[in-house]
């Protein structure tokens, strides 16, 4: 019992000082988006939801604020500091992953929506956004915005659940999901998503590539656990991806109870598994309001 109530009073500060610090991270983090330079970069708007800045061309992966998720953190305004987006792309309909609200306050910007059939039902049905502006990305259909080469694909956001008792076949529990492959400027930079089946050989194969973004999830209600399930699997996987870098992401996902609750201790599983059986892949993690070189 005393671990139970040790990593609850452990999120709720987390809470409380994410959102204690939120605007000074939105503050920075805007700033340096909106600054031009030499460098590609990506910055974390949330857990696994993104700014970026690659050739100068600035653009999002699945933005969010931090109200979205937390009712008490302070807002933003977030339409006057991401006017500068020239498109976004969207991955699924889950709530960490989807600010309804934000893309309202965007919509009269001339940005690029780059929607997902699935979610873009969705979003209609609350959202006015300028049909001009929206593309519904085609599996393996790749496509441009100012020379950014965006290549969308199916995502593995299936889970296998186990049969019930007056069951006879196991099922499936997850939504739709879209991955993308980004290249700019010779780098090739793989988004498989949120993941729940491990199996490499599921998805297209791009080749190595410089960089992926994982999203960490070691097992259903497992985050108590002193080894997790997933872990080995989890590692396999995104090393069978080719990626000569790894930015370890979706850590400290405030919609979730501690069972679910993925922190920077299973971030250090998931590096100690890489120190010891993957050498050759570069691993780092990134949180809330970091910048992280592409």
């Amino acid at each position: 019992m005393h671990r139970f109530a040790e990593k609850q009073a452990r999120i709720s500060q987390h809470r409380a000082e994410a959102s204690a610090r939120y605007p000074a991270l939105w503050s920075n983090m805007i700033a340096e988006w909106n600054s031009p330079g030499p460098d590609d970069r990506a910055w974390l708007m949330y857990t696994a939801n993104y700014l970026f800045c690659t050739d100068n061309v600035r653009w999002a992966m699945d933005p969010v604020r931090l109200i979205h998720r937390l009712p008490q953190a302070p807002d933003v305004n977030a339409a006057q500091d991401l006017k500068a987006l020239s498109f976004v792309l969207l991955t699924h309909q889950h709530a960490d992953h989807l600010d309804i609200d934000l893309i309202r306050a965007l919509r009269h910007l001339p940005i690029i929506w780059v929607i997902p059939e699935p979610v873009l039902k969705l979003i209609q049905n609350q959202v006015d956004l300028p049909r001009k502006y929206v593309i519904v990305p085609g599996e393996l259909e790749p496509f441009e915005i100012q020379g950014i080469k965006i290549t969308p694909f199916t995502g593995l956001h299936w889970e296998k659940q186990e049969p019930q008792d007056n069951e006879n076949d196991s099922s499936l529990r997850g939504v739709p999901a879209t991955g993308y492959l980004v290249e700019f400027r010779e780098k090739r930079w793989l988004f498989p998503g949120d993941t729940r089946m491990y199996d490499a050989s599921q998805l297209p194969s791009f080749g190595p590539v410089d960089g992926l973004f994982a999203h960490l999830w070691l097992g259903r209600g497992c985050a108590m656990l002193e080894s997790p399930p997933l872990l080995d699997a989890f590692c396999r996987f995104f090393a069978d991806l080719g990626p000569r870098r790894i930015i370890l992401t979706h850590l400290m996902e405030f919609g979730r109870t501690m069972d679910d609750y993925w922190d920077t201790s299973h971030a250090g599983m998931v590096y100690s598994c890489y120190q010891k059986n993957y050498k050759h892949i570069k691993m780092l993690y990134a949180l809330l309001g970091q910048k992280v070189l592409l």
